[in-house]
């Protein structure tokens, strides 16, 4: 119940960034990226988004908030407990588990922090033997912009 609750306020967070972005404008777009918060730009959220994925880590207690993954045959994980977090994206990790971004939309969410949006590609050796034969996962999450780690992140799929 609780991954549906934070899957449908992503969801909401998420159409609101894609309606902004549908406005356009190359003069829009500039302003809106200025407006993001220092360690938070366009290139430096990518960046901990492929280092994220690369070699999980996470934004330091305070300030990490919830991990959760709802994969289509019904596995799913949340947590909001660092730690457990941590080891079971390293246990993904050694399984061959990776991941590769397709699509990154980012949005200013306060001073301090940035609301993502964004589709991956994800493989692991353990897929085809749980009847996954998808990559694409779609998700939300958001970024401590001080630490440059993310905070938050729920994806489903595949």
């Amino acid at each position: 119940m609780l991954l549906k609750h934070v899957l449908l306020r992503i969801g909401a967070v998420g159409a609101a960034v894609v309606a902004l972005a549908a406005c356009g404008g190359s003069k829009k777009q500039s302003v809106a990226e200025t407006a993001l918060p220092p360690g938070c730009t366009v290139p430096e959220v990518a960046k901990t988004v492929r280092e994220f994925l690369d070699a999980p880590t996470l934004a330091p207690p305070p300030f990490f908030a919830v991990y959760g993954s709802k994969e289509s045959d019904g596995r799913t994980f949340l947590s909001r407990n660092r730690a457990k977090v941590l080891a079971h994206l390293r246990a993904r990790r050694q399984l061959g588990e990776h991941s590769r971004v397709i699509a990154l939309r980012i949005a200013q969410q306060d001073v301090n922090h940035v609301r993502i949006t964004f589709r991956l590609t994800r493989l692991a050796p353990d897929f085809r033997h749980r009847g996954l034969y998808t990559r694409l996962v779609s998700g939300a999450g958001t970024i401590d912009c001080a630490h440059q780690k993310v905070a938050a992140w729920i994806s489903k799929g595949p």
